[in-house]
């Protein structure tokens, strides 16, 4: 083998999905290949979380296809038996298996470039048996739209095929950012990109201390708010206004943009739009305050000046489920 493999599973996976990466490219340039950030960011993380199981199950490598199909058999019916239990939704078990999809593709087509005398990975009927019980099984949506919370916030963003739109969504997501702060305000005579001027580099983040980007935005009411995302999210932006100058779109096509996702990923709700993505920040944003030790009332307070908020009351209507 001439080619360096990593020793770890979590870098073998890096390896084998770098390898499949057409950011920026065409479908007519690249048929399978994986052409959005956001998408190849969904792909790998259930890769991880399959990593771990196989590491659990004392395995040191993913080239191992046999061993990667007999976990990955495991797993799934883990994973299944675990949303029966919880009433989830099938959803997310789809979720997870065209994630698995795309990491046997990955893994054959490094064992093809690297010319690897080793069995493909073929697990396409062992995805489409689960396919099959997933829906006999589970309710094909677990929640009832009781607030603009998107039920999968990830999953619909990985959907939005404009890079603009895509990062525009990713840092109302992470960092509860309006869409006047993403360049995006719903008043066409308002003009208000975010440039270079908000990015504040990468520093700790105030609850729970680990890196994050710092990006700055002007929103309601003149009021400047630094929100946190994360380190990738922070260096797409960077790359972003590195080549662009500014980051901006028209606010209808952002939302349409969003509803078409939504509408693709079972997510759709009339009025939900692109604020759906803040109610998901303020929520999952209260939570981790109250994971690292603060009240009620701080963690109120906490997610209400990262959502550019004057009164604790306004933050209530987006942390309530």
């Amino acid at each position: 083998m001439k080619h360096r493999w990593p020793t770890s599973l979590h870098s073998q996976i890096e390896a084998i999905y770098h390898s499949v990466r057409s950011i920026g490219k065409s479908k007519m340039d690249t048929d399978k290949g994986i052409r959005s950030f956001g998408s190849c960011e969904v792909y790998k993380g259930e890769a991880h979380r399959l990593a771990k199981f196989m590491h659990k199950n004392g395995r040191n490598s993913i080239l191992e296809t046999l061993s990667v199909q007999n976990d990955m058999a495991e797993y799934l019916e883990e994973r299944l038996t675990h949303y029966v239990e919880k009433k989830r939704s099938r959803q997310t078990m789809e979720t997870i298996l065209s994630a698995l999809g795309k990491f046997e593709y990955a893994i054959n087509h490094y064992i093809e470039i690297h010319a690897q005398e080793i069995p493909r990975l073929e697990t396409e009927k062992l995805r489409m048996k689960f396919y099959a019980r997933s829906r006999k099984l589970l309710r094909k949506s677990s929640k009832i739209f009781d607030n603009r919370a998107y039920p999968d916030p990830v999953r619909l963003i990985a959907a939005i095929s404009d890079g603009t739109f895509q990062l525009q969504a990713s840092l109302q997501y992470e960092g509860g950012l309006r869409t006047e702060g993403v360049g995006a305000p719903s008043n066409r005579r308002l003009k208000n990109p975010l440039t270079s001027n908000g990015l504040r580099g990468i520093g700790n983040d105030p609850v729970t201390g680990s890196a994050v980007g710092i990006v700055s935005s002007v929103e309601k009411g003149g009021k400047e708010t630094e929100h946190f995302v994360s380190v990738p999210t922070y260096r797409r932006l960077e790359e972003y206004l590195d080549r662009h100058g500014k980051l901006e779109s028209d606010y209808f096509a952002y939302v349409e943009a969003i509803n078409t996702a939504a509408k693709a990923t079972s997510q759709y709700a009339p009025g939900r739009g692109s604020h759906g993505l803040k109610h998901n920040f303020a929520q999952e944003r209260y939570l981790e305050c109250i994971k690292h030790g603060m009240n009620h009332e701080q963690a109120l307070q906490q997610t209400s000046l990262e959502t550019s908020h004057f009164r604790l009351r306004e933050t209530l209507t987006y942390t309530r489920g």
